[in-house]
C-alpha cells in the first residue's frame, strides 16, 4: 500500500492563511439581512429651543405616516408620540430608525397591517443634548408636548391630518423618570392627551403621583418587567398611584392600569416597547367607530 507523503509545514501554514482570509466573507454571508422598506413616508424636522431661551430642550423630530394614511390625507388619524430614554451615545432618531433597540415605526406599521389598529401617525422627539438625556431623573427637561404636536403638524403638511382627540404619549425607560419633564410635563400641557403609557420606567413615587393626577378623561397605562431591572421602588409606586387614583378617579370608560409583564423575548427592557404597544394600542385606538373594549387579563 502506497503511503501518503506528509504535509509540509509550508503547506499547513498556507492552508491556515487561506481559511483566515475566507472567514470574513463567510461571516458576512451569515449577517442578518436588512429589514424590508417601510410602507409609508418618514419625515424629519427639528426644534432648537432657542426661541424660548432653552437650547437644552432641543430635539430632532421624526414622523412616520403609513401608506394607508397617505391614501386619504384629509382623514383624521390618531397620533402616537414616543419619548425615548437615555441616549448617552447621542444616537439620532433613537427608536425611530436609529440605534439597535427597535423601531416604533415598524411596531405600529405591523399592527396597522395586521388590522389590529387603524392607521396611526407615529412621531418622536430625539435628543442628543447630553444634559437632557444622560441622567434619568432629569431627562427631557420641561418637555413641551404642545410645541411638539404643533411642529409635527407643520412637518406633515398635506400628507396626513392629526386627530386632536386621539393623541397618545408613550415614554420608555428614562423618558418617564423625570417628574418635571418627559411624559410628566407632556400630560400637563394644553394638548388633550387621550392616553399616557409609561413603559418600564424608573417607577419613582413622584412619577406615580404625576400619572395618577392627570386628566380624568385620559387613559393611564403603566407596564414594567423585573427580569432585567428588578431593583426599583415598585411598592412605593403602587401605593402612591393607588392613593392618587382614589383621590382623582378616572372618568367612566377610562383606564388606570398597572401591569407587571414577564417578557419571553431577549432584552426584556427593550422588548417591553413592542409588548406594551401591541397589547394596549388595539384597546386605546380600536378599529372602526366602536367603543374601546375592556382589557383582558
Amino acid at each position: 500500500m502506497q503511503r501518503r507523503a506528509p504535509l509540509s509545514i509550508a503547506t499547513i501554514v498556507l492552508t491556515f492563511v487561506v481559511l483566515l482570509a475566507a472567514a470574513p466573507a463567510w461571516a458576512k454571508s451569515k449577517k442578518k439581512p436588512p429589514p424590508p422598506p417601510l410602507d409609508g413616508q418618514t419625515l424629519d424636522y427639528a426644534w432648537d429651543g432657542k426661541d424660548v431661551g432653552h437650547p437644552e430642550r432641543a430635539w430632532l423630530g421624526r414622523a412616520f405616516v403609513h401608506q394607508t394614511a397617505l391614501a386619504d390625507a384629509n382623514a383624521k388619524r390618531p397620533l402616537l408620540v414616543f419619548i425615548h430614554g437615555l441616549n448617552t451615545e447621542r444616537i439620532k432618531y433613537r427608536w425611530m430608525g436609529g440605534g439597535n433597540e427597535g423601531d416604533v415605526r415598524r411596531i405600529v406599521a405591523g399592527l396597522v397591517e395586521a388590522g389590529k389598529i387603524p392607521p396611526v401617525i407615529v412621531a418622536a422627539p430625539s435628543s442628543i443634548v447630553p444634559s437632557a438625556v444622560t441622567n434619568a431623573v432629569t431627562s427631557w427637561p420641561a418637555f413641551d408636548l404642545d410645541r411638539f404636536v404643533e411642529e409635527t403638524g407643520k412637518a406633515l403638511g398635506g400628507t396626513a391630518s392629526i386627530d386632536p382627540s386621539r393623541i397618545l404619549v408613550a415614554a420608555h425607560s428614562g423618558g418617564g423618570c423625570n417628574a418635571r419633564g418627559g411624559i410628566a410635563t407632556a400630560i400637563r400641557g394644553k394638548t388633550k392627551v387621550h392616553a399616557a403609557l409609561s413603559i418600564d420606567t424608573c417607577m419613582l413615587p413622584d412619577m406615580a403621583k404625576a400619572l395618577a393626577s392627570g386628566r380624568s378623561d385620559m387613559h393611564v397605562i403603566v407596564s414594567w418587567q423585573t427580569l432585567s431591572w428588578a431593583k426599583r421602588p415598585f411598592g412605593d409606586f403602587r401605593s402612591v398611584f393607588t392613593k392618587g387614583v382614589a383621590e382623582n378617579p378616572a372618568a367612566p370608560g377610562f383606564l388606570r392600569e398597572l401591569e407587571h409583564v414577564q417578557p419571553r423575548e431577549p432584552m426584556p427592557h427593550d422588548a417591553m416597547v413592542g409588548l406594551t404597544l401591541g397589547r394596549w394600542l388595539p384597546i386605546l385606538v380600536p378599529t372602526g367607530n366602536g367603543a374601546a373594549p375592556n382589557p383582558s387579563p
